[in-house]
């Protein structure tokens, strides 16, 4: 369907005003066999007409021997008259709206010759090309312009009329067949994406919506995409969106947003100047408007052309389409466009240009619509300090929301995300924290085991509230945030989420910050095991924990005499790890032995393993004993054959001796 219509569709119906009876079905075969071309013709129009009434083709179905003959006249003589292929194609096309009767279709091999009949058609085409050194669209124009006054132009339209109709029945008549797969692939292998894009030539309507309707079914499968992108597909398809008639340019959308969802293909849409014309369409009526926002959706995925939007009116229409949807829920495409062009700093602002902060913030808080947040929270993420400042006013409402029993889990992690991205110094969240009594609320959900008000805390608030608590420490609030006792129930939740990456990422994060101010970090430090677990991160895959749990141990070095000597000699390990590694296996270590601290990371208080390690004593160049024995498995910290050694940093004056590191230094 959608297509066109049935018997006829360009041009009218096949058949039209010709008299035919079912009874005379019998003599109307005896004429196919008659050598007179116009018998022929005139036999199969007949036949033609009878087929349009699609409630009675049982006559024929019983009757064998007609379309034996109908397809072997389709066969030896279709190509000498368009009238001829035609009146049977139209008979054939009748059935193929019924899947149960396509296997009589292919029992006569009518698929092969449609596809043969097609072909020839092209060659004509590219003949009367070549013929008039001209493209064939140019050629219909012309003759357009001129049927009424010159006789050859009317002689080309009507030739060309014929042709359109002839094509359009044996694409529809293909498109039909091609429901089952086995038969559409045997199709391609006869280069039907070649022909229906040969189809995008033509100037009639009806043609063209076809042919775009018929590409959009291929297009599903990746062969034939791939040929699409050969034949340079989107470029032909450009000059639709939009046209007046309003069913080709929707076809067409269909198409462009199957063909999105590959890069290449969206590369050439961008290329092509795509952009633009879709956002004029995002007006469009309802039903439209879905296919068009997810086009845009998908063309917005590369950050270098979400700045292209910027430049349309793009970002207007989204602002009133936001705050006119009343279910923002019932619009996905709508929402997911917003989210990802606000990523784009300048659409981010231009989103709230002038009095549309307040309008969207208003009316954000007042529906508690959690996908106008994710749009607010995207505006709030980036480092436009003059942007951040314009959420003070809203502080009190968005922590009003975090408070409220009746916030939904979705909407708790938007606000939360909102807040956590609002770190400048130009807040000082001491007052928000006194007034509504924040640290106690954000503790409840850190504690082992805790649960919300809408069921067990899911990981998503777990990240936000790490984040926020990270940024609401600052010189005015580490003190307050130490006596809620955050600190120990950060470490206690790193131990619990040390398998999830993004987990130990945030909280490596709020632990510099925490670092930062005295209270916090004398909190965190009480908990010694945590230096060893940031060593440890030094060996993560994730270049940005590793580059975090670096800067937090350079704090703890800057800022604790009794840590700086032992973390700067484990971080020397870290660094070298692979040359020491080298200078013990050149001095022939002997198995069993080790120096240096085990850390036990499957216990989830993160304890270390001060366990001597039994073995032969292999005595280094100085014979002081000191042997490095390397290990390979991350975070593997060798024991110290030395006992003072197995003390806590505490009880141990490091850096005191510095000659017990001149064995591998």
């Amino acid at each position: 369907g959608g297509a066109g219509g049935g018997g006829g569709g360009v041009g009218g119906g096949v058949g039209e005003g010709v008299q035919a009876s079912f009874e005379d079905l019998d003599d109307y075969l005896e004429a196919l066999y008659d050598d007179s071309l116009a018998v022929k013709v005139n036999s199969t129009a007949k036949i033609a007409a009878l087929a349009q009434r699609t409630d009675q083709l049982e006559p024929f179905l019983m009757h064998e021997a007609l379309l034996g003959a109908l397809a072997r006249v389709l066969r030896e003589d279709g190509r000498r008259s368009v009238d001829l292929a035609t009146n049977v194609l139209s008979v054939f096309f009748a059935f193929s709206h019924f899947s149960q009767l396509h296997q009589v279709i292919s029992e006569h091999q009518v698929g092969d010759a449609t596809m043969r009949l097609m072909e020839m058609e092209f060659k004509r085409t590219d003949l009367r090309e070549k013929e008039e050194g001209r493209p064939f669209s140019d050629i219909v124009m012309d003759a357009l312009e001129n049927a009424s006054i010159d006789s050859k132009a009317a002689k080309t339209m009507r030739s060309v009329k014929k042709q359109d109709k002839l094509l359009y029945l044996c694409s529809y008549l293909l498109l039909n067949l091609s429901e089952d797969v086995t038969v559409e692939r045997k199709m391609k292998k006869r280069r039907i994406v070649d022909y229906m894009l040969r189809l995008l030539e033509r100037l009639n309507v009806e043609l063209l919506i076809l042919a775009v309707t018929f590409l959009k079914k291929l297009s599903i499968f990746e062969e034939n995409k791939e040929r699409m992108l050969q034949l340079k597909l989107v470029e032909k398809l450009l000059k639709f969106v939009p046209v007046k008639n309003e069913v080709l340019t929707v076809q067409t959308l269909r198409l462009l947003h199957n063909l999105s969802f590959d890069a290449e293909m969206r590369k050439a849409m961008v290329k092509g100047g795509l952009i633009p014309r879709v956002v004029g369409l995002m007006r469009s009526a309802p039903d439209i408007q879905p296919i068009v926002m997810g086009l845009l959706y998908h063309l917005s995925f590369e950050d270098t052309w979400k700045s292209m939007f910027t430049y349309t009116d793009a970002i207007d229409t989204l602002y009133e389409l936001v705050l006119q949807v009343e279910d923002l829920r019932g619009a996905p495409e709508l929402v997911a466009l917003a989210v990802n062009l606000t990523q784009n700093s300048k659409n981010a602002e231009a989103m709230v240009g002038g009095e549309r902060f307040q309008a969207l913030l208003n009316h954000a808080i007042e529906h508690r619509d959690d996908l106008c947040f994710k749009i607010v929270r995207n505006i709030s993420q980036h480092d436009n300090k003059s942007l951040k400042l314009r959420f003070r006013g809203f502080l009190d409402s968005l922590v009003d929301i975090l408070k409220d029993s009746d916030s939904a889990p979705e909407l708790l992690v938007e606000v939360l995300g909102t807040l956590g991205n609002l770190a400048i110094p130009e807040f000082d969240y001491a007052e928000l924290i006194a007034k509504f009594d924040v640290l106690p609320f954000l503790s409840t959900f850190l504690q082992t085991g805790a649960q919300y008000i809408h069921g067990v805390v899911e990981d998503d608030i777990l990240l936000e509230v790490v984040i926020f608590i990270g940024t609401v420490c600052t010189a005015s609030t580490a003190g307050p945030v130490a006596d809620a006792g955050l600190p120990g129930l950060l470490f206690s939740l790193l131990g619990e989420k040390k398998e999830d990456d993004e987990m130990v990422l945030q909280i490596s994060f709020a632990f510099h910050r925490l670092l930062f101010h005295e209270p916090t970090r004398d909190a965190l430090l009480e908990h010694q095991q945590i230096v060893y677990y940031l060593v440890d991160l030094m060996f993560d895959k994730n270049t940005e924990v590793r580059r975090t749990a670096d800067n937090c141990l350079d704090l703890i070095a800057a800022t604790s005499e009794a840590w700086e000597e032992e973390v700067r000699c484990m971080k020397f390990e870290v660094y070298n790890h692979e040359w020491l590694e080298g200078v013990d296996s050149g001095r022939g270590s002997v198995p069993g032995v080790g120096m240096g601290r085990e850390m036990n990371l499957d216990d989830d208080d993160l304890e270390v393993d001060h366990t001597f390690h039994e073995g032969p004593e292999e005595e280094g160049e100085d014979g002081d004993g000191h042997v490095w024995q390397g290990s390979d498995e991350l975070g593997d910290f060798e024991t110290y054959d030395d006992v003072d050694l197995q003390l806590e940093p505490s009880e141990v004056g490091l850096g005191a001796d510095m000659a017990r590191y001149q064995d591998w230094r």
